[in-house]
Order: structure tokens, then C-alpha cells, then sequence
């Protein structure tokens, strides 16, 4: 829930993160799915599996190309199973993590497992308009944190 100030602006210290809100609804797959298909990285004869797939758009894609893809989310599809895979996708999942501890658990349990490859990427050096900042990112007005990521980092 996002609480605003007299001033307008989010009230942090009266703030739940809305993790369920930062799942994109896409029609076709995310940049980085589309990189590592075209890198060659995943192809017919790979199992993916998609850590955090929200919607669940990359896992339709990859199986609309008949590549074997499973994936899990806590809010979207929390009754998945959590699997092995020669790749692993951990698209767009650290940066909306506000507790630095918890990221880096999801990050170990994301390499985990991973036979191959783990494929991880995460929003960088773009500033969100509106945003508050909170921990060592910032709370949009929807209520998600972005945690914004440097290219070196």
C-alpha cells in the first residue's frame, strides 16, 4: 500500500512494497530472452526454466518454438515447482527485491539451478519519474520498489 504525504509525495516510512505489481504484462518475450535465442544460448533441444516468470510471457514463448520451458512465481504461479534447467532466467527479478540479504539468497538459489547458464538481468541507469527514494533504490507510486542497477554492477 502506498501511503502519499501532505506534500503528495510517497511516505516511506508508511510503505508495504507491492512485489505482485511488478510483473509486466508482455505480448512477446523480454530483450534478454530474446538475446540469449539469438546468442544461441537457448535452443530447440534446451530446458529453460524462468525464476520469477511473472506473467508468464517468456514461457509462452519459448513454447510456442517448442522449447521444453517451466517456470515459477511467488505471486503469479506460486504452485509451480521450483526445477533444474540448462538455463535459468532471472530476468527483471533482483531489481524489485528491497532487502539486500534476500536478493542475494534469490540470486544463489537462481544459480542453483542452473546446469549450463544462468541468465540474470536487471533494469539499469534509467531514473523513474515520481519516485521516492527507499533503501538503496526507490518506491514507485504504485507501490514496487526498482532497485536501479549501474552497467558495471
Amino acid at each position: 500500500m502506498v501511503a502519499l504525504s501532505r506534500s503528495g509525495k510517497v511516505d516511506t516510512d508508511r510503505i508495504t512494497i507491492q512485489r505482485d505489481r511488478t510483473a509486466l504484462r508482455r505480448l512477446s518475450c523480454s530483450k534478454p530472452l530474446a538475446r540469449a535465442l539469438t546468442d544461441g544460448i537457448i535452443t530447440k533441444g534446451t530446458a529453460v526454466f524462468d525464476y520469477g516468470c511473472g506473467y508468464g510471457a517468456d514461457l509462452r514463448y519459448l513454447r510456442s518454438r517448442r522449447i521444453r520451458a517451466d517456470g515459477w512465481d511467488p505471486y503469479h504461479r506460486p504452485r509451480q515447482k521450483v526445477v533444474q534447467a540448462d538455463v535459468v532466467n532471472l530476468i527483471y527479478v533482483l531489481n524489485v527485491i528491497e532487502n539486500p540479504t534476500e536478493r542475494d539468497e534469490t540470486l544463489a538459489r537462481a544459480f542453483a539451478l542452473a546446469k549450463r547458464v544462468l541468465i540474470v538481468a536487471v533494469r539499469i541507469e534509467s531514473a523513474l519519474d515520481g519516485a521516492e527514494e527507499f533503501a538503496d533504490g526507490v518506491v514507485t507510486c504504485r507501490g514496487t520498489f526498482q532497485r536501479i542497477y549501474t552497467q558495471g554492477e
